[in-house]
């Protein structure tokens, strides 16, 4: 999370972070010709809380571009980050940035509340002066939060009435009253959701920890974990919705607080800090996100969650040090194989995530690191396991163990909702230490493989391979 200039003396409570779950390639893509229409708006770029203005506002008619530069014929645009001809870099960053935040920006609604969209989350929110409540898109769930009080132990300030509320761009804030300011910052990221407190509130006493009382809303139940770190927000089947995790508590030196989340009256929750010893603003900072993703078996130094991809409702995790030797498909792991590695598929029906396969290549041996890389498109995934030990060559041959770390990669498709294993890929040429497989992406029917420790000296494409530049490195 970025960390903004505070005003002196001012307690800053970040409470509430919704982490974006990245969107496909194609849903990009059927934003970019909006996006242009934006090109003279640019995002206000200052360190403060500000947003972009509620001046972005969308035109009526977005500039045609043809793959000449000409206006009058469209450019088809195969990727996010590709330029249109006739627009340089910069500009197309500009004008990517300018519909970002139109598209994140608050807009008022009837009854003088406020609404925002966020496409990632799939879901849009009203702001009533009160609180939030959070709707998604295909669910029936609905959940929100509202400050009730702020203070220590029972002494408390009730928060009521109605708010000063001020729409900034992507900023909303609410002032309840000369030392209390709650807002709000919708971006790619999510919804943040924050608190400035200008002074300490009355009341502070020895071994007195200092509380915010959230009230919950909508159809959701919140249960505090165990570690006290954590909260899960579940539906009326006790599934996690949405999860409160991560919190750190800092003060203005940077010293880390203890803080916890525990049980609140009538189903709410408290964010409780032990600041008696703080030098003021302090910064308390939870995540809320609407998935948490852990492997279907957990062991230490699995490394779960190092190198991710997403496309559409499809995420592919690696663990690169996970230790199964089993191989396949959805196989039981054990603890045989030290740092074989694997990789798993989640996916989203509506806004509920679910592991749908834990994949293991077809081979397995101890330090293959199997899911160092991953890459998804569509029902295509490709896991790399760069310290994979065959001197075998080409698609689809039979691994032998005389070549160490060559490297591999491996490609599964999905066909309804089943995983297979379609091909195993070596290199033209294995050699030992070639990493071939450190990096892999697909798109289509096209894979690429990195092998970054590749040692030829030839130049070009599909040149004739030598041994005699070490680590130059090369790509399939």
């Amino acid at each position: 999370m970025k960390h903004f200039p505070l005003m002196t003396r001012s307690l800053v409570v970040y409470l509430l972070l919704v982490i974006c779950s990245v969107g496909s390639l194609g849903t990009a893509s059927q934003d970019l010709n909006d996006a242009a229409a934006a090109k003279n708006v640019t995002q206000s770029k200052t360190g403060s809380l500000t947003g972009a203005g509620l001046g972005l506002t969308r035109p009526v008619a977005p500039p045609q571009v043809s793959s000449a530069g000409l206006p009058g014929k469209p450019q088809q645009l195969t990727s996010p980050d590709q330029v249109p001809q006739g627009l340089e870099k910069s500009d197309w960053s500009n004008i990517r940035a300018a519909h970002a935040a139109w598209e994140h920006s608050f807009q008022p609604v009837k009854g003088g509340a406020w609404q925002a969209q966020n496409k990632a989350q799939q879901w849009s929110t009203q702001f009533d002066g009160r609180g939030f409540m959070a709707k998604p898109q295909g669910a029936d769930w609905q959940w929100g939060l509202e400050l009730r009080s702020y203070g220590f132990g029972k002494k408390q300030t009730a928060v009521g009435g109605q708010p000063a509320v001020k729409a900034e761009g992507q900023r909303l804030s609410y002032q309840w009253d000369s030392d209390v300011q709650e807002w709000f910052i919708n971006d790619q990221r999510g919804l943040e959701h924050g608190f400035n407190v200008a002074r300490r509130p009355q009341g502070a006493a020895a071994k007195a920890s200092l509380d915010m009382v959230l009230g919950t809303r909508g159809t959701l139940k919140a249960s505090v974990a165990a570690d006290a770190q954590t909260v899960h927000f579940r539906d009326d089947k006790g599934a996690p919705v949405v999860t409160y995790a991560g919190l750190k508590v800092w003060d203005a030196d940077g010293k880390v607080l203890p803080s916890r989340f525990v049980a609140g009256p009538s189903g709410g929750i408290i964010l409780r800090v032990d600041e008696s010893s703080a030098r003021y603003p302090i910064t308390i900072d939870p995540i809320a996100q609407q998935a948490y993703l852990k492997a279907s078996q957990v062991s230490a130094d699995d490394g779960f969650g190092f190198h991710v991809a997403v496309s559409g409702d499809t995420v592919v995790v690696g663990a690169e040090r996970e230790d199964s030797s089993t191989t396949g498909v959805n196989s039981t792991p054990d603890e045989s194989a030290v740092n074989a590695g694997a990789a798993y598929v989640f996916v989203r029906s509506g806004t509920t995530w679910s592991q749908q396969a834990y994949l293991k290549a077809s081979q397995v041996t101890a330090d293959d690191r199997f899911g160092i890389s991953v890459a998804v498109a569509g029902d295509t995934v490709v896991v790399g396991a760069y310290a994979e030990d065959s001197s075998t060559t080409g698609v689809n041959s039979t691994p032998n163990e005389s070549a160490l770390t060559a490297g591999a990669a491996y490609v599964f498709v999905r066909s309804g909702t089943t995983w297979s294993q379609q091909a195993y890929l070596k290199a033209s040429q294995a050699t030992a230490f070639d990493g071939f497989g450190v990096s892999v992406a697909v798109s289509g029917e096209t894979v690429v493989v990195g092998a970054y420790g590749e040692d030829s000296s030839t130049t070009g494409v599909n040149g004739t391979i030598d041994e005699s530049t070490l680590n130059a490195g090369a790509a399939y």
